[in-house]
C-alpha cells in the first residue's frame, strides 16, 4: 500500500527467486520432457476465492524463506512507543482477523514509528503497520480497510502464487536461451532476444500478475470488512486519499506493481454496490 510505487513486499518479493534446478538440470529436463510437468502440476483451487492457482511452493516454505526478513526489519525499523496508537491498530486488527476468520491463528503485528504511508503482511502471518499510514486514515473504518486488505493477501496466497511465477517465468526463459543457442540463425541475436524476454516477462506477466493481486486483496479486505461490521464506504474513500496524496508521483501504471488509486477506488465503488454491502 505505498503510495510512491508498491507494498513493502517479503524477502521472496524482493529477491529475484532462484530455481531449485541448476541450468544443466533445466536443460536436461527440457531434452526429457520433465521440467513442463512440474510447471504445469502446480494447480490449485483457493477456497477463499475459488480461483485457480499456480502454486508450486507451499505457504509453510514462503513463510521460512521471510523469518529471517522480519527479524531483520523490527531490528533496523523502530517501533512505536505510542501506546494508544499500538492499541489503535490492533484492535481493528482483532475485529478484522475475526471477520476473515483468521482469529484462532498466531498472528504478530509491528506498528512501524516512520512517516511511510506504507502497511504489508509477510507469509507466517506477519503484519506491519506504518504510523505514517494510521494518520493518512481519518477513521478506523479506513484502517480496517488497509487491514482488510493484507489479510487479502494471506487468504488469496498471492506470496506463493507470486513465486511460484517467477519461478515459472525464469524456467521459461531458460528454455527460450537453450532454444536460441540451438539455432544458427538466432545464435547472434541471443542478447537482444534475451533482455527482450526479460522486459516481456516483467511487463507482460509479473506486473499484470502483481496488480491483479492487489485488486483482488482490496475486495477481499472489503469482505472481512463487512463481515467485522466496518463501514464499507470507507475503503474507497481511502483511495481517494492515497490518490490525492500521491498526485503527480506515480508512475504509469504499466510500469508499477500497484493499480492506479483512482483505478482502486472505481473498482472497489463498483464491488460494494453489487455485492450490495452499501450504496457508494
Amino acid at each position: 500500500m505505498k503510495l510512491s510505487d508498491e507494498i513493502i513486499p517479503n524477502e521472496v518479493m524482493t529477491t529475484a527467486p532462484r530455481v531449485n534446478l541448476s541450468r544443466r538440470e533445466i536443460i536436461c529436463g527440457l531434452a526429457a520432457g520433465t521440467v513442463v510437468p512440474i510447471v504445469t502440476s502446480g494447480c490449485s483451487t483457493n477456497p477463499e476465492t475459488g480461483r485457480s492457482q499456480f502454486l508450486l511452493v507451499g505457504e509453510g516454505q514462503i513463510a521460512q524463506m521471510a523469518s529471517s526478513a522480519w527479524t531483520e526489519m523490527k531490528q533496523q525499523t523502530p517501533q512505536s512507543s505510542n501506546s494508544a496508537l499500538t492499541r489503535r491498530v490492533n484492535g481493528v486488527w482483532d475485529r478484522i482477523a475475526q471477520g476473515a476468520g483468521k482469529a484462532s491463528e498466531q498472528w504478530e503485528v509491528a506498528v512501524f514509528d516512520t512517516e511511510d504511508v506504507n502497511a504489508f503482511v509477510m507469509p507466517g502471518n506477519k503484519v506491519g503497520v506504518y504510523r505514517g499510514i494510521t494518520e493518512l486514515t481519518e477513521n478506523d473504518d479506513q484502517l480496517a480497510s488497509v487491514l482488510g486488505h493484507e489479510v487479502g493477501h494471506v487468504t488469496g496466497r498471492h506470496a506463493a502464487e507470486r513465486y511460484s511465477m517467477q519461478i515459472a517465468g525464469q524456467i521459461a526463459l531458460v528454455a527460450g536461451a537453450v532454444a536460441v543457442s540451438q539455432s544458427e540463425t538466432l545464435k547472434k541475436y541471443g542478447n537482444e532476444i534475451g533482455a527482450l524476454g526479460g522486459v516481456a516477462l516483467q511487463f507482460g506477466v509479473l506486473l499484470p500478475y502483481s496488480r491483479a493481486h492487489e485488486l483482488e486483496a482490496d475486495k477481499l479486505g472489503v469482505d472481512y470488512m463487512n463481515s467485522s461490521g466496518f463501514k464499507v464506504a470507507e475503503a474507497p474513500r481511502l483511495w481517494d486519499l492515497m490518490a490525492a496524496k500521491s498526485s503527480g508521483q506515480r508512475s504509469p501504471e504499466f510500469m508499477s506493481t500497484h493499480p492506479d488509486p483512482q483505478r482502486r477506488a472505481s473498482e472497489l465503488r463498483s464491488y460494494i454496490n453489487a455485492m450490495g454491502y452499501d450504496i457508494v
